[in-house]
């Protein structure tokens, strides 16, 4: 293994259209809200949270899909828990 491989191990990109499956746990920052509703911006597509504390703006979480909607970049999640805050 070449000193560029081992640097670049255990690196990815990341795409601005993700795609879940209902039941995977993801770990999002929550960057607003729809209402009352919060929501977490994931490149291109907008993940709902309803049930997330009215803080959570800001804060790193962990949400289990529900549904997900790839062709509208659209889904919903449910709030496991807060795992940290905004670096800004």
């Amino acid at each position: 293994m070449s000193v560029f491989d081992k640097f670049l191990a255990g690196w990815s990109f990341r795409s601005s259209t993700p795609d879940y499956e209902p039941g995977e746990t993801i770990e999002v920052m929550v960057t607003g809200r729809e209402g009352e509703t919060r929501i977490a911006r994931i490149g291109d597509s907008t993940l709902q949270i309803p049930d997330a504390p009215a803080d959570a703006v800001d804060t790193r979480v962990l949400v289990e899909v529900e549904t997900w909607d790839a062709s509208k970049r659209r889904g919903t999640g449910t709030y496991r828990k807060t795992v940290g805050e905004s670096a800004f």
